[in-house]
């Protein structure tokens, strides 16, 4: 190639470049990032953006997204008091009752004669057992907001917990003529019926709230414990595993579905289910007598006795009676439902360290369970046999 072609080609390669740059500098226009602008700059997301994400997760049925975006609002805007009732009733409902109480507390300094803060406040106090308290709080509260049909819910349901069914059912219907699409509205009117022992109605009220919130767990939990008693066992199986598939880690949730499993012969689903249920809350003596019972009835002799399951549901259990300042006695036994599940676990730890063979490890349970209950049969029988020295057939 001689010079003058070599130059000419290079001069054509650069003219094809520089077309190249021209071209995509004008399609680029408007568009064009500004000198001082980094185009991987986006603006922070506001407390209300948080919050929108938050309800946004929560319809989706996404509760622990929901509950993180909460978290960064309140993060942002502590002192908001507007910011604590959404996030303390999301708690409530999914059936994390301690930490809504911690929220509904914060919130309760920052105003405490806010309508909204003091609705939440009825209802967790409620809950809490101190009846007397959240009264005061949802009197209160509508006082300032009589129009408001979800603070009327709150207060229906501590009425009926203080046995004023009449005042309760007019709260609850008072609630649901103000605000009749309010999931709350028809979640109290629920729980006032079932106060009642008319667990039908507390169903098909139960139902109106799903049908307006289908992510409430404790009102799933609820129409499964209304189906049970009703003998309705499929409806309540299904409503347990809405509550497990919203809330999949929770102890309470998951003890509900597997003491469901082995009340219909399902032993070993059940224990599945409760074993999973006491990695989540290894302290909840509930837990502990559901999975101590389902492995005795699988004759898992050797987990019953283990310090983890039953023996440790014993002590937990004496635990929260001690800590109430309440006491297993044969005076007792009848006013406090409580002592007979004491009872019952004690036997079945003597009945399984019998049928191991051991009665010497047998004999202190049998013996704790007839200090409570002196005609307790199980631990009448099973004394007598280890006295007789009688081998486990």
């Amino acid at each position: 190639m001689s010079r003058y072609r070599r130059w000419l080609f290079w001069l054509l390669l650069d003219l094809m470049a520089l077309a190249a740059l021209v071209w995509i500098d004008r399609s680029l226009g408007t568009n064009r990032p500004l000198a001082r602008e980094s185009p991987f700059l986006s603006p922070t997301p506001s407390a209300d953006d948080y919050t929108r994400q938050a309800e946004a997760a929560y319809w989706a049925g996404d509760l622990q997204r929901a509950e993180e975006r909460y978290r960064l609002a309140l993060s942002m805007e502590p002192e908001n008091p507007a910011r604590y009732p959404p996030f303390v009733r999301l708690l409530a409902f999914s059936n994390r009752l301690d930490e809504a109480a911690v929220w509904m507390e914060r919130g309760r300094r920052l105003a405490p004669e806010d309508p909204t803060i003091l609705g939440m406040a009825a209802l967790i106090l409620d809950w809490q057992g101190k009846i007397p308290e959240a009264i005061q709080a949802g009197e209160r509260a509508i006082a300032q907001a009589p129009e408001s049909g979800p603070l009327y819910a709150y207060l229906a349901e501590a009425y009926a917990d203080a046995h004023r069914p009449q005042a309760a059912l007019a709260a609850a219907q008072k609630a649901l003529a103000l605000d009749p699409e309010h999931p709350d509205a028809h979640r109290a009117l629920g729980y006032v019926y079932e106060t009642l022992g008319r667990y039908a109605e507390a169903m098909a009220a139960y139902r109106e709230a799903l049908a307006r919130d289908p992510n409430m767990v404790i009102v799933w939990m609820a129409l499964g414990r209304n189906a049970m008693v009703l003998g309705q066992t499929a409806v309540a199986l299904e409503a347990f595993q809405r509550a497990a598939t919203l809330r999949p880690d929770d102890p309470r949730v998951l003890d509900e579905l597997g003491w469901l499993y082995y009340n219909l012969g399902r032993l070993e689903d059940a224990q599945q289910i409760l074993e999973k249920a006491r990695e989540h809350g290894p302290e909840d003596w509930r837990i502990l007598y559901h999975l101590g019972v389902t492995l005795y009835a699988r004759r898992r002799y050797e987990e019953v006795v283990q310090e983890e399951h039953l023996p440790q549901g014993i002590t937990r259990l004496r635990e929260v009676l001690q800590q109430e300042g309440k006491t297993c006695t044969p005076e007792t036994l009848s006013a406090e439902p409580r002592c007979a599940r004491l009872v019952e676990m004690a036997y079945i730890l003597g009945l399984a360290q019998y049928y191991l063979g051991n009665c010497k490890a047998a004999r202190p349970w049998f013996e704790l369970a007839l200090s409570i209950s002196p005609q307790e049969e199980n631990a009448l029988k099973g004394l007598r046999l280890c006295e007789e020295g009688s081998g486990p057939p």
